[in-house]
């Protein structure tokens, strides 16, 4: 646990020198980026035995390159996994320069994503690594690649280019099948944020919670049949997880309703996808499975964040309740006490977040440990020789 303290707090410095300290121009962002995914890309490249599935991947490729083309399956993975792990078997010494060269696919898109889109990269990396995202991609490695292809399709979500966006959900279908669901999501995310929205949601998440074991039946009885009884279905995962999404979510709509918030496209897409990330999240506190469909709108929560802060800071919150009464605060000062005070609210969640997840060592992170060995005293001794 301390050493992904110590990651974090190495990220906080590289915030504060870069962004934080003084207002960041575009070439200091983009070198944040850089200077923090090196360090990610790092972490995860070296790690050893880090990750629930870690050994499951090792053993595959070992599998894999000993037989070659010979076939084009193994196990239940889908055939785009596999086809790129036998031909990087064909190069590659070992599972541990894979499992390394798997890290470049997840944090090279992380990074461009960041980069390009979030209007505070150094906030959203720090809730990327917060809410477990960064976590995720050193578990779930064929979800992994998956949602690295998410990322790179916000694009085309963002420019209402749906065809593009279809052929990116598509070819990240060949690493893992569940990211189709994310096609008639697109239609979803269409929807004017409305209370009436959230409220329609919430009936559903209760019809959920009332009903979901015949709905999950349903399913496994012609789709993933392995997965029945088992504790993805039966068990379900700890409802803190949800906290965080559902706090954001309820205040986006909130300042939506404000007129806080702008409603662009770019921002009616985020919160649309923040509001199916809660969901999916409150599903996960009863059937463990929904965890997988979560990741894929849990990455743009970490650009719904800085919407709200800079809307906040721009516009404050004016607005008229039901009785006539009007509040407003929209003068700099309140503007700034509320944008900090949001700001503040959500590191504060988000390392509420981080830290329970590590007591439970969600995702098999901990303790943490790399391949990579020395003899420190050994060097030292051979430099004193020369």
């Amino acid at each position: 646990m301390l050493f992904y303290t110590l990651n974090n707090l190495l990220l906080i410095f590289w915030s504060w020198l870069f962004c934080i300290r003084k207002p960041p121009s575009k070439a200091k962002k983009i070198f944040f980026v850089i200077v923090a995914f090196t360090q990610l890309l790092l972490v995860m490249a070296l790690r050893n035995q880090i990750g629930f599935d870690y050994n499951m991947y090792a053993i595959g490729f070992n599998q894999m390159r000993e037989e070659g083309f010979t076939s084009l399956t193994y196990k239940d993975w889908e055939i785009g996994f596999v086809v790129m792990t036998k031909l990087l078997g064909l190069f590659l010494p070992n599972y541990i320069w894979y499992l390394a060269f798997l890290s470049i696919i997840a944090v090279i898109p992380a990074a461009v994503f960041i980069g390009r889109h979030s209007e505070m990269p150094w906030l959203s990396t720090l809730l990327y690594i917060n809410v477990f995202i960064f976590f995720m991609e050193m578990n779930f490695l064929r979800q992994m690649i998956a949602v690295s292809f998410v990322m790179l399709s916000w694009e085309f979500i963002k420019r209402n280019k749906f065809i593009g966006f279809a052929v990116s959900i598509a070819l990240a279908s060949v690493f893992h099948q569940t990211v189709l669901f994310l096609l008639p999501v697109y239609l979803l995310i269409k929807m004017q944020p409305k209370m009436k929205e959230l409220i329609v949601y919430g009936y559903f998440i209760l019809w959920f919670y009332m009903s979901s074991e015949g709905f999950i039946d349903i399913i496994t009885n012609f789709y993933h049949e392995e997965y029945t009884d088992t504790e993805f279905l039966t068990d379900g995962l700890s409802f803190v997880y949800a906290i965080f999404p559902l706090v954001i979510t309820v205040i986006s709509f909130i300042l939506v309703k404000f007129g806080t918030v702008n409603i662009t496209n770019e921002n009616k897409y985020l919160i649309n996808l923040s509001l199916i990330c809660t969901i999916f999240m409150v599903a996960m506190s009863k059937h463990a499975i929904f965890e997988r469909f979560s990741y894929y709108f849990l990455i743009f929560l970490i650009l719904l964040v800085p919407v709200i802060y800079k809307s906040l800071l721009a516009k404050g919150i004016s607005t008229t309740l039901a009785n006539g009464k009007n509040i407003s605060l929209t003068s700099e000062k309140q503007r700034k006490m509320l944008a900090m005070g949001f700001l503040a609210g959500v590191l504060a969640l988000s390392y509420f977040h981080f830290y329970y997840g590590l007591f439970e060592n969600a995702h098999g992170v901990l303790p943490y440990d790399i391949w990579l060995r020395f003899d420190g005293v050994k060097i030292i001794r051979d430099f004193i020789r020369l």
